[in-house]
């Protein structure tokens, strides 16, 4: 616990840069001042000044140093990444690149005098990585107060969202406690139409053997398999947004869902875009998203952890909109915009999406 609270407090402490960039990428170069004994890159670069450039602790960067280029976050600690992964790794002044468990210097041949270019790829990409590696999920039914709650199954609502029209649930499929239960409240409720955020539709068929209902709607093209990253700046995660999105406006029915793994960051985003589309207001989207850190992990309001998850879904809206925090006001139009100039979707499929969710 003691550990977590030191790299809460460093998180919070270091590179503290406000929430939103106005849409400009930070890059920096610099090149490598000494190597240590472990192999890695000290450089000639102080936090200081990667935070006036305008990076930030949990931004995901491209790191190019010699002949290599690689994607890594900038992080604390080098357990903050799994094992063997690359880390840019902020301690007081000191910047460094590495990898945990191993040796980059010889990994990309860099010597002292190397020169190293640091390229945000995403402003707070790791965020909710990082502070779900602080977290522990508990996997035993009688610590929550139902069902649902385990099963991290709801019902998402507003005025405009019909009751009962669309479920958001844990991966009913997966190898985990947590299934049996989304699978029955999902057929309890009658879904009809099911978006799949995480799988292949081969993945369902040889790693995870589907119950009878999730087969009979699957073999009649009522689930939409969309293998979606998990980062919203990415180009394909639009393909397969519209991909979810078209998908529901050519299926009409009575009952949606929607589920990835955990059901909590790609789902989290799309039905974020969903209940913006059709008049939520941000701190209810805000809610929404954040119910799943509730469920899985206990995350409390009004706790410092809580405010920085939340951050994710506020910086998708701010990145549809060009670096800058819609408002209630402007927030359905905003969103609108992007899906028909970015997205691609036609404005005879938005009208036909929210008519379906209606």
């Amino acid at each position: 616990m003691r550990k977590n609270f030191l790299k809460l407090f460093a998180f919070f402490s270091i590179l503290s840069m406000p929430l939103f960039a106005a849409g400009k990428t930070a890059s920096v170069t610099t090149e490598v001042q000494s190597i240590d004994k472990h192999g890695n890159l000290n450089l000639a670069i102080t936090s200081s000044t990667l935070a006036t450039k305008g990076f930030s602790v949990t931004d995901i960067v491209t790191v190019k140093v010699e002949s290599a280029k690689f994607t890594a976050p900038v992080v604390n600690d080098y357990t903050d990444v799994e094992s063997g992964s690359y880390l840019v790794r902020v301690n007081g002044q000191e910047v460094s690149i590495a990898i945990n468990s191993g040796n980059i210097s010889s990994m990309t041949e860099a010597k002292i005098g190397s020169k190293v270019t640091i390229t945000q790829k995403e402003h707070y990409g790791y965020l909710t990585t990082f502070h779900l590696r602080l977290l522990k999920k508990d996997d035993d039914r009688k610590h929550f107060s139902s069902d649902e709650v385990f099963a991290n199954f709801r019902e998402v609502k507003n005025n405009n969202i019909a009751p009962g029209r669309l479920y958001r649930f844990y991966n009913p499929l997966e190898n985990n406690p947590r299934a049996q239960y989304a699978s029955s409240l999902m057929e309890s409720k009658g879904v009809q139409v099911i978006i799949n955020v995480a799988n292949t539709k081969e993945d369902m068929v040889t790693t995870y053997p589907m119950t009878t209902y999730y087969k009979n709607l699957a073999e009649n093209s009522k689930v939409c398999f969309l293998n979606m990253g998990s980062s919203f700046t990415d180009e394909s995660f639009n393909e397969k947004l519209k991909d979810a999105l078209t998908f529901i406006a050519d299926n009409p029915c009575e009952v949606y869902g929607i589920h990835g793994k955990e059901s909590k960051n790609r789902v989290g985003y799309v039905v974020a875009i969903l209940q913006a589309i059709t008049g939520s207001t941000i701190d209810e989207i805000i809610n929404e998203y954040m119910l799943s850190f509730e469920n899985l992990y206990g995350v409390q309001k009004n706790r410092a952890q809580y405010d920085e998850l939340a951050k994710s879904v506020k910086y998708m809206f701010a990145n549809i909109n060009g670096g800058k925090m819609p408002n209630d006001k402007n927030l359905q139009k905003v969103v609108e915009k992007y899906l028909l100039k970015n997205v691609g979707l036609s404005a005879a499929k938005l009208e036909a999406l929210k008519a379906n969710l209606n």
